[in-house]
């Protein structure tokens, strides 16, 4: 007695959609490969700066001196409404800094 084996046979269709499918995706790569590494971007045009914006240039030239910003009297007259914690009474000590 003899042990046959036989492969089934796929019929004609179904090995042109493989091919289809295999083609689409080689496309489909290959056109990703294109606009990622190939393409050029499209800029866009001329970008005008808002009205707010355009003074820019005069405020970027300004000295400003702190000593005189401290010492002036509209600073002086600012009131402070927080009072600053001291760094040893807020939160867990830091534990690697205990041995020090």
């Amino acid at each position: 007695m003899a042990i046959i084996v036989e492969e089934e046979k796929k019929s004609g269709a179904s090995g042109i959609l493989m091919i289809v499918t295999w083609l689409a995706i080689i496309g489909a790569i290959a056109g990703a490969v294109y606009y990622v590494f190939f393409a050029q971007p499209q800029l866009v045009g001329q970008i005008v700066a808002p009205a707010g914006f355009q003074n820019t240039q005069q405020l970027s030239k300004i000295n400003l001196n702190p000593q005189d910003i401290l010492q002036s009297p509209s600073f002086q007259a600012l009131k402070q409404y927080i009072t600053p914690l001291e760094p040893s009474t807020t939160g867990r000590p830091n534990p690697f800094l205990a041995g020090f």
